[in-house]
């Protein structure tokens, strides 16, 4: 027992021990936080990262072995050239039955129909009669295929007839592939599940080119870790981050992010299996994430986004629409082919359509703005050798700061635009008219009232 001689000593050895009790009761709550959170960590990757890493690399393997068969088969000088193609029909053919099935007689139709197109008189207009019968084909998984399954095959759809339309308007510069060559250049099994569009050009140069080396290895390598980082994000850290935000506007951003980190990990797998497949790195270069995350301008995130079907819609769509229909007239069937291309998809082609208004509208403002200022604040970003303007961000602060606030305007339209692709039961079907409406309805529509506005601006400034 403890005496005490006064209450002033009892009072002090109370607070003694109450301060130690308390100092013990933090200790231990900080201990259970600590814990929990290695516990959060540990679930996230038991649960999360660690099923989605395995799960990916199980269903890529065989579409690595398959690319790097045929880079063999293309770069071996002892076979003839017809082997070559009809090795890529071959593995071409096993790939599309393994990955998309469902497709495969629709593929096949696809295939036949156009050939036999570019097979009439040159009277007859093929390409366009082509391009009429992607389009059909198109509908007809759109409406009559069951809505699962064309969900899951429709980019393969896509990207082959991306290339026959490009074999049927080059028919002017160059002459028609035969049979057997046309239908290994749109069975290359390098290309025919993810992409990405490689001329006809560009594969029949693959041919006896031998070009191992240890540095494509490890580009195919680190396009293919990248990928797998960008899925991790997507299916597993953006969740958990976004997860508990009480602010629309930041979940938005989640789910948008969300999104387009799922198109990183499609890129960087194509581009590995590109490079897997003896194509050059800059034919292999899909997507550059950087530029899109942290954008000058709408304009840069619709030229980074997806490189080679940008240039491939500047080619045979832009350039041949813009001395007839003058250039708004260009963007906007631009944006229009793109949307054929996706299935006719609503909220797809409202994305599409909406981001040619978009960037109609910041390109021909920042254009005017960058001419009566001088300043280097145009909506493509200035070589530094080549920069024509007296004002720049070199020399000049509020350059900086406008570019700035235009990038800012750019993360916020690309978290609006985004923002319908979230994880909700329609993502394996197919996003709805309705789930479109009431996810841009429910921030108020706030991306377009700004675009009208910024177009105000710039009728008012003209």
């Amino acid at each position: 027992m403890i005496f005490y001689d006064d209450s002033a000593d009892l009072e002090e050895h109370r607070v003694k021990y109450e301060f130690e009790d308390e100092d013990e009761y933090e200790y231990e709550y900080e201990y259970e936080f600590e814990e929990n959170q290695h516990q959060l960590v540990g679930d996230i990757y038991n649960h999360c990262l660690y099923p989605t890493v395995s799960d990916a690399l199980s269903y890529i393997i065989p579409l690595l072995i398959a690319s790097v068969s045929f880079r063999i088969l293309a770069q071996s000088r002892y076979i003839p050239v017809r082997v070559f193609h009809g090795g890529s029909i071959v593995f071409g053919l096993w790939v599309v039955q393994r990955y998309a099935s469902e497709c495969l007689y629709l593929f096949l139709t696809l295939v036949t129909v156009t050939y036999l197109i570019l097979q009439l008189p040159r009277h007859c207009p093929r390409s366009p009669a082509v391009g009429f019968s992607c389009i059909c084909i198109m509908l007809y998984g759109e409406k009559w295929m069951d809505p699962t399954s064309w969900h899951k095959v429709r980019g393969v759809i896509m990207i082959a007839a991306m290339k026959v339309v490009a074999v049927a308007f080059d028919e002017v510069v160059a002459p028609l592939p035969g049979a057997l060559e046309y239908m290994g250049y749109v069975f290359c099994p390098a290309t025919s599940i993810f992409g990405p569009w490689i001329s006809y050009k560009d594969y029949t140069a693959l041919y006896g080119a031998v070009n191992w080396s240890l540095q494509r290895v490890l580009l195919a390598v680190g396009y293919l870790l990248l990928a797998l980082f960008f899925l991790s994000v997507s299916n597993c850290w953006a969740e958990w981050i976004f997860a508990d935000s009480k602010w629309k506007w930041f979940e938005a951003y989640g789910d948008a992010l969300s999104f387009r980190c799922s198109h990183y990990f499609i890129s960087y797998t194509s581009g590995s299996l590109a490079v897997l497949g003896g194509f050059s790195s800059l034919a292999s270069t899909v997507t550059k994430p950087w530029s899109i995350e942290l954008p000058r301008s709408l304009v840069q995130v619709v030229i980074h986004w997806n490189i080679p079907m940008h240039t491939w819609l500047k080619i045979y769509v832009f350039r041949r629409s813009h001395v007839r229909f003058g250039k708004f007239g260009a963007v906007l069937l631009t944006y229009a082919a793109s949307s054929l291309l996706h299935g006719l998809n609503f909220p797809l082609a409202a994305v599409l359509l909406s981001l040619g208004f978009y960037t109609y509208v910041e390109y021909q403002l920042r254009f005017l703005l960058a001419y009566v200022f001088d300043a280097c604040i145009a909506a493509k970003n200035c070589a530094d050798y080549k920069c024509i303007h007296k004002r720049t961000s070199s020399n000049c602060w509020w350059v900086s700061v406008i570019n700035f606030i235009f990038s800012g305007l750019t993360v916020f339209h690309l978290a609006y635009l985004g923002l319908m692709f979230d994880t909700s039961e329609q993502q394996e079907t197919g996003y709805s008219y309705t789930h479109t409406m009431d996810k841009w309805s429910s921030l108020g529509f706030a991306s377009h009232w700004v675009v009208l506005a910024t177009y105000f601006a710039y009728f008012l400034i003209k």
